[in-house]
């Protein structure tokens, strides 16, 4: 059964939204407005390309409340907005919002959260105006596009120019989460409009607007061009088969400088909670902070889909440790990460390990009977299934310290993602299998393509 709902006006949009939810374990698929009631029992996130940005407003409003119509009811509908506000905006918006409130019942507070920032591709919006690159879009060569010129970056007046609806401004600042999800809360507008410049304050906003659900009932409508709506439905824990696991977890236990490379160049490319172990810390049983956020993320609703666990001590002080303590570095480490496993049945959906003195402590701790290889990314870099213990089954990587170039880690998790969302297709064909067995003739009896 769908628990989200994506309304996207464009093909390479919507697939690309499609992404981020598959990246939570989600199984996704991206159809076209005949076919979502075909699909909708069979995934979690239904992608609905309706190819609206060059048709007339009123057409594509239409189209945005048959889709709504046919999927009706899911947790949350996200409308996938272009990054640079261009096509029916305004239009599809109200039609979503509409549909939405025309279905929960009566007293419900609906709401559009619209964060049209997408950081990572260059577009923040600041003071309510959406700028690509720095630049106002009515600053750019969007001003002479040839099918939606921009002649100016303000939002509200972009959402003016096909909706009445009125608008909430809630600008950047540095504030708690209290104070953000009471920004939410406050007046009465339909479209509650956020600034956002980064990625975390994206993560803040979602987070927010899921406490303002929980707090009076809100149903939000998530507005923007990809990330925000995988950031609403992770919050709101809105989950697919992978709903009893955690994030993948990496446990890096190597302090190389090709290690450390590899750590920034995934920093850039994508969204990772890094956990500091301090060695010498660890090594003085001075780490119950760190097993308690470890713990922590890997319980959490809230994304990033990647947690990892980095050895970073000040000043590189590990070469200063005494011999012993320093060879009994990959054991300890390996004791902090089994215990909240097995402690607090905390489950990471997938493994990856660096150093081969901690993937063989860490095998030992879980009590992993054999590592199933399915396989080789680079020389020495590894892929397969644990087999035995709390984690038997869970996708794993194991790479020694010294291996690949700045770009390979990136690859190992590519990799890793993979395999566990083969790994819930498995899972789901194996539950289907089980409430819906395919029928198998009676003894003695033949089939019609046998006889």
């Amino acid at each position: 059964m769908a628990q989200v709902l994506v309304v996207a006006d464009e093909l390479t949009g919507a697939n690309a939204t499609g992404a981020r939810f598959a990246r939570t374990g989600m199984r996704v698929a991206t159809v076209t407005p005949e076919h979502v009631s075909q699909v909708e029992g069979d995934y979690d996130v239904v992608v609905a390309n309706l190819d609206s940005r060059h048709v007339p407003a009123e057409q594509a409003a239409d189209l945005v409340t048959d889709v709504v119509e046919a999927v009706w009811p899911v947790g949350l509908v996200v409308k996938r907005t272009d990054s640079t506000l261009r096509g029916n905006i305004g239009a599809e918006l109200e039609a979503t919002y509409q549909a939405v409130r025309e279905r929960v019942p009566v007293g419900t507070r609906v709401r559009v959260l619209f964060v049209p920032a997408f950081p990572a591709a260059g577009r923040t919006t600041e003071n309510g105006v959406q700028l690509l690159n720095g630049f106002p879009l009515g600053d750019t060569e969007l001003a002479q596009d040839p099918l939606h010129p921009m002649a100016t970056g303000s939002v509200a007046e972009i959402l003016a120019a096909q909706t009445a609806l009125a608008v909430r401004h809630v600008p950047v600042r540095q504030v708690t989460q209290t104070m953000l999800t009471a920004e939410l809360l406050a007046g009465d507008e339909p479209i509650v409009l956020c600034d956002a410049a980064t990625e975390q304050q994206l993560t803040d906003i979602a987070e927010a607007a899921a406490a303002a659900h929980h707090a009076d009932g809100t149903v939000w409508v998530c507005a923007d061009p990809g990330p925000t709506g995988a950031l609403l439905a992770y919050a709101l824990r809105l989950r697919g088969q992978a709903g009893s696991r955690g994030p993948l977890l990496g446990v890096v236990a190597s302090t190389t400088e090709v290690t450390r490379r590899q750590l920034a160049t995934v920093a850039r490319t994508g969204a990772v909670r890094f956990i500091d172990l301090d060695a010498v810390a660890l090594c003085e049983d001075r780490a119950d902070d760190v097993a308690t956020e470890l713990a922590a993320q890997l319980t959490s609703s809230v994304f990033p889909d990647l947690c990892i666990l980095r050895v970073v001590t000040p000043g590189d002080r590990i070469g200063e440790m005494p011999a012993q303590a320093r060879a009994e570095l990959p054991v300890r480490i390996a004791r902090l990460v089994a215990d909240v496993v097995n402690e607090t049945h905390a489950l990471p959906s997938g493994l990856y390990l660096t150093g081969g003195d901690l993937v063989s402590s860490l095998l030992d701790e879980l009590d992993v009977h054999a590592f199933d290889i399915g396989g080789e990314i680079v020389p020495l870099a590894v892929h397969g299934h644990l087999s035995g213990g709390p984690l038997d089954g869970t996708p794993a990587i194991a790479k020694g310290g010294l291996v690949g170039d700045d770009t390979t880690l990136v690859e190992c998790l590519t990799k890793l993602r993979r395999a566990v969302r083969t790994r819930l297709h498995q899972v789901h064909s194996e539950v289907s299998e089980h409430i819906f067995p395919v029928p198998r003739p009676a003894p003695g009896r033949h089939t019609r393509s046998q006889r």
